[in-house]
């Protein structure tokens, strides 16, 4: 059997993991600028597994703290999954639509209505609808994303996907970015920002501080150009 870990081995996978999505998320952004936007996707995508990685081996640590035993075996499968991974690294939602499309018009129903208001409160309802489909449907759809951004699969007898073409400037640039942002809030009050983190875990907190050789993450970049 696999010897079992202690949580300053999954404290530290946790944090190479976390610098991890910020070095693909660097490198997503360069890739996008010199114009290989489906290929910034891919990368982009492995970054949001690797946060979701962030995610899951701090989740572990909790429970080895709580008397689970774990071994190297075990982190492999709770990480295996891509999905799982995707879901774990789902921080954020963010709802984009033109005006003309129902989401669109429920977004701009809720910034025209008074808070609070009968007609606020049914348009907040259905978002709020549409986020819970969201949440279920996005982990799934951005695999998908990932692999429509590296692989030339057949689709149908007379067409193949074709990463170039499949991917647009536009969608890389928010496919990007919206990862972008979920780390950058990792990153900064997570694991650099002591006074932030002190608040919301301080168990964490103190063994990030005497970690004296902690790695230093990637910042995170500013908005990709349009």
């Amino acid at each position: 059997m696999s010897a079992s870990v202690d949580p300053q081995y999954l404290l530290e996978g946790a944090v190479f993991a976390l610098e991890q999505s910020g070095v693909l998320l660097r490198d997503a952004a360069l890739l996008y600028r010199s114009g290989s936007h489906a290929s910034g996707v891919a990368l982009a995508a492995f970054a949001r597994e690797e946060l979701g990685r962030w995610k899951i081996l701090l989740s572990l640590r909790g429970n080895v703290f709580n008397g689970e035993t774990l071994t190297i075996d075990d982190i492999k499968a709770r990480c295996e999954d891509h999905v799982t991974k995707q879901r774990a690294g789902m921080l954020s939602l963010t709802m984009r639509a033109d005006q003309d499309t129902r989401a669109g018009q429920l977004i701009m129903s809720r910034i025209m209505s008074s808070p609070g208001s009968e007609e606020w409160a049914k348009t907040d309802a259905a978002i709020a609808q549409i986020d819970r489909s969201k949440k279920k449907r996005v982990p799934h759809d951005r695999h998908e994303q990932r692999e429509s951004a590296l692989y030339v699969d057949p689709i149908s007898p007379d067409r193949w996907n074709r990463p170039s073409a499949a991917i647009s400037r536009e969608f890389a640039r928010q496919f990007i970015e919206d990862a972008r942002n979920d780390y950058a809030i990792q990153c900064l009050n997570r694991y650099n920002d002591f006074a932030v983190l002190r608040d919301v875990d301080a168990e964490l907190c103190k063994a990030l501080e005497g970690w004296s050789d902690r790695p230093t993450l990637p910042l995170p970049e500013g908005p990709l150009p349009f």
